[in-house]
């Protein structure tokens, strides 16, 4: 009988420790000391992904509204089950055009909006959804900061909404700063020349996501200056009607030394620790 009780207890403990390592494969978020920036191929357009140490998600636009469901199908194949912070930076449909979609299919913690209202049908959706649901909804101003997982989230810009200017849905739009340990992402929105000048100085960031898609009002001298980014990212979709990103923005890059990667060649994927990181395409 001692034998085969000391057999029975050997045998629920291997079992006990089978279990546990097979629950631990499925809940890889939430042993990682990584931080993962994802930027989508939705075309013409813009969306990001944060997948900060702890498991919390922030997404950042989400395209227009023609790739929405194969933005949503992406979310879930990489195991997203909810979204913590959602992002609009502008309501221009190449950017928000998706969100309605992405609201209707995963649970959202919180909405952070621009502020700035274009008064189109599909902003007003996307605000009637937010309502509907009950969503946290916000509009954080420059100088607001929030820490997720050991990183940090600091918005830039808007200080306060400006009018007057040749776009000032892209001139009011969110610059969110996200650093984690040495590396840090700095996403410019669709800013312009006009927005840019709101702010007395950039920081210095690893990773530049180019505004507006690459268009010459979008990066400039003085910008890639201040922020001496090792690795700038661009949104557009080939073929595009608008010729992102244009030449000069390019021959800018050129001459700083920055590796470039853009969306129109798939989507991209960037791993760090805080010290180090990796870019896969």
């Amino acid at each position: 009988m001692g034998k085969k009780k000391r057999k029975l207890g050997a045998y629920y403990l291997l079992s006990f420790l089978a279990i546990a390592v097979l629950a631990f494969a499925e809940l890889p978020q939430l042993f990682t000391e990584d931080l993962t920036f994802r930027a989508f191929d939705v075309g013409q357009g813009d969306s990001f992904l944060f997948s900060f140490p702890n498991g919390s998600n922030m997404l950042v636009d989400a395209g227009p509204r023609k790739t929405r469901k194969e933005l949503v199908s992406k979310l879930r194949g990489l195991g997203v089950r909810s979204i913590d912070i959602l992002v609009a930076t502008h309501p221009h449909e190449d950017h928000i055009g998706g969100i309605p979609e992405v609201i209707r299919s995963f649970p959202i913690g919180k909405v952070w909006d621009s502020g700035y209202v274009h008064g189109s049908n599909l902003q007003k959706e996307m605000l009637e959804l937010i309502r509907k649901k009950q969503i946290r909804f916000g509009k954080p101003r420059a100088g607001f900061t929030e820490e997720r997982g050991g990183a940090r989230i600091e918005v830039l810009a808007p200080a306060r909404l400006i009018s007057g200017t040749a776009s000032d849905a892209n001139n009011n739009g969110l610059i969110l700063r996200v650093s984690y340990g040495e590396i840090s992402f700095l996403l410019m929105a669709d800013v312009e020349e006009p927005g840019r000048a709101k702010i007395a100085a950039f920081p210095r960031s690893t990773i530049l996501k180019a505004s507006h898609h690459g268009s010459r009002n979008g990066t400039d001298d003085e910008l890639l200056r201040q922020t001496e980014p090792e690795v700038v990212i661009l949104s557009y979709g080939k073929g595009n009607s608008y010729g992102h990103p244009h030449k000069e923005t390019r021959e800018r890059f050129s001459r700083a030394r920055v590796k470039s990667y853009a969306t129109a060649d798939g989507d991209i994927e960037i791993v760090t620790d805080g010290k180090v990181y990796s870019v896969k395409q």
